[in-house]
């Protein structure tokens, strides 16, 4: 339609021209003077010549006559009695076709017909291309099972403006779901770490600009592993729902929205991970409102948590950070605010704690002491001390009990209750267990062998190993390869790791005393026991905790029990230890209400390997010999 139209205009603006050089003609003619003219003027008799008119098909000739001679065309000027005057047809186009007032015509004609041609040729340029785009948009919207509003009848432009809407709003909509995908938590649907961390730091960068403050609560529930443990994973989730659900309403509650126009997502509350949770606080007014915030979230998880016919109870610890007094990015904001809630959890759990330099000196040291101890692990880089513990009517000695010193390259002596905990936490200490074992026994073999066939060593065991190791297996190996009687170890657990030991770990340590393995209960006292959990527990020996015997002569409450713990150990057939004697006094004391064996700086301090052998194997090998044991010396 469009190309035929683009004819009509060529044929229309042609025959135009023609017209208008048969005016022109008609004006010549007017102009040409016959005696002193520039163009060859001809005089044909009348008699001779035909005359006839020019066909209707010649537009440029219409309406003149014609004289046709030798097959060149002459048109009648003028016509007298006798003779037609006449010009060459071809001269006189040609004179009217270079006139200045039909150049300027023509140019002008050309001009309107090139912009015209132009013009098509581009509309038609484009309509090929909104074609070509509205198969294109045909086609992803059938890929996307998409469909316009757009009429039957519509003209193309109206169909791919109505494609282009429809595709325009599901991408829309499919950006929006894209982004609350790639950054909301799947189970609790807050926003997850990232996106809370990059919320953060653009509302920070606003704070540089109007000077503000922020608070970040970071909020660890305490006891969730165990509701995992104990009733399942999905219960555990239906958990993490119910906070976030909480943790929301505290938000709303406090006015302390702030939702993404581009996802709906509220920015301030994020899930980080496992059970932690955390909230922004955009604009503090005063450090009250960050506590009392606290204080909302800590009584939002203390209420019951209902899942079907049980009812769970759980709270948080929370650690606070500020801004800028704390940290001045996101990412040192949420550490620092970890750091406050691991102190909040090291300090009795369900409360919190707002973030001070102190903190952070203990984390720094923490970390590096973690990382020298991962290098000191990997090299063996320990050593073991000896510290007997003996018999209170004759000193001699019952056993040594084997303890692990790490000499630092730099820092010089690190104490065991610096490096040891950090060793339990990061699961270091399995390693390192291996090895205290393993030349704890070495040694006794080697002393067993000397002579002291009576004299036992004593291992710690953490409650880390009894859990990530099976026990028994693991010690009864560790004889095997040193060679050491079964006769000559003991093993010291903790009160308080006893009392959480499950069965498993009971039937364990109750087969090693089968093989002849004594188990001691370390630090007993400070674990809060009943007599019935005492009753049931595999053990031979009761080592009381260093704070009884200090208290014992000062305090009549403390010796009362002191004494109750000798007559229970006694009735019950243990063997009562008592730990950190270090005066005389003491000493007397313990040894008049029935504890048999004594260990403290007063008998000895730890001891290495090289000295014990000095003072028990080069002096007392008669002894030893008969005795498979010997009388330590102690020094007032």
């Amino acid at each position: 339609m469009n190309k035929l139209k683009s004819i009509n205009v060529i044929i229309i603006m042609a025959i135009s021209l023609c017209f208008s050089i048969n005016l022109g003609i008609s004006n010549q003619i007017d102009k040409i003077n016959l005696f002193h003219s520039n163009i060859d003027v001809r005089n044909f008799e009348i008699d001779t010549t035909t005359l006839t008119l020019a066909p209707w098909y010649n537009p440029i000739l219409n309406g003149y006559y014609i004289v046709k001679q030798n097959n060149i065309n002459f048109i009648v000027l003028k016509t007298s009695k006798t003779e037609f005057i006449a010009v060459k047809a071809n001269d006189l186009i040609l004179i009217t076709l270079t006139s200045p007032r039909n150049l300027f015509i023509f140019f002008v004609i050309f001009l309107i017909g090139f912009v015209y041609l132009k013009k098509e040729l581009k509309k038609h340029y484009y309509t090929k291309k909104i074609i070509q785009l509205n198969k294109q948009t045909d086609t992803l919207l059938k890929a996307f099972n998409l469909q316009t509003k757009s009429a039957a009848n519509a003209n193309s432009i109206t169909t791919l403006s109505e494609s282009i809407s429809t595709l325009n709003s599901h991408v829309e909509h499919y950006v929006k779901q894209t982004q609350t995908s790639i950054y909301q938590d799947k189970l609790t649907l807050l926003i997850d770490r990232h996106a809370y961390i990059k919320h953060i730091d653009r509302q920070i960068s606003q704070v540089n600009i109007e000077n503000l403050k922020c608070a970040l609560l970071f909020i660890d529930l305490d006891g969730f592993k165990k509701v995992n443990d104990s009733f399942g994973h999905s219960f555990g989730d239906e958990i993490l729902v119910q906070v976030a659900t909480r943790l929301a309403n505290v938000i709303r509650h406090n006015k302390l929205n702030n939702i993404n126009p581009a996802n709906q997502l509220e920015q301030n509350l994020s899930r980080l991970g496992g059970d932690e949770f955390s909230i922004f606080i955009e604009s503090v007014e005063s450090e009250a409102q960050v506590l009392d915030i606290a204080r909302n979230v800590l009584n939002e998880l203390e209420k019951d948590f209902v899942l079907g016919n049980k009812i769970i109870k759980i709270s948080a610890s929370i650690g606070i950070a500020k801004y800028p007094e704390s940290a001045s990015t996101p990412q040192a904001l949420l550490q620092l605010a970890d750091v406050a809630m691991y102190r909040a959890k090291h300090d009795g759990k369900g409360i919190f704690k707002v973030y001070s330099p102190e903190m952070g000196n203990k984390m720094r040291r923490y970390h590096y002491l973690l990382e020298e101890l991962r290098l000191a692990v990997a090299r063996k880089d320990f050593y073991l001390n000896f510290q007997p513990i003996v018999h209170v009517e004759d000193c001699m000695i019952d056993y040594f009990e084997a303890l692990t010193r790490w000499n630092h390259s730099i820092e010089g002596m690190i104490s065991p209750v610096e490096f040891i905990p950090i060793a339990e936490e990061s699961n270091l200490i399995l390693e390192l267990g291996d090895w205290i074992m393993l030349e704890a026994c070495r040694q006794m073999a080697a002393w067993h062998n000397a002579g002291l066939r009576k004299v036992r060593i004593s291992v710690n065991v953490s409650g880390v190993q009894l859990k990530h190791r099976s026990i028994y297996d693991w010690v009864m190996a560790t004889l095997t390869k040193t060679g050491l009687s079964p006769n000559s170890l003991m093993l010291e657990v903790t009160e308080s790791t006893l009392i959480k030991a499950d069965s498993l770990i009971i039937k364990e340590l109750e087969k090693l005393r089968k093989e002849g393995i004594t188990i001691a209960i370390d630090d007993f006292g400070t674990g809060f026991s009943s007599l019935s959990t005492l009753a049931d527990l595999p053990i031979d020996v009761i080592k009381i905790d260093r704070s009884f015997i200090t208290q014992a002569n000062k305090s009549k409450k403390y010796l009362d029990i002191l004494k109750t713990i000798c007559e229970l150990g006694q009735k019950l057939g243990l063997k009562i230890v008592a730990e950190g004697v270090e005066e005389p006094a003491q000493f007397e004391l313990v040894k008049r209400i029935g504890v048999s064996s004594v260990q403290g700086y007063l008998v000895s301090r730890p001891e290495s390997s090289v000295n014990v052998g000095n003072k028990l194997l080069n002096k007392n090998v008669s002894n030893m010999s008969g005795s498979g044991t010997s009388a330590w010396e102690i020094s007032n």
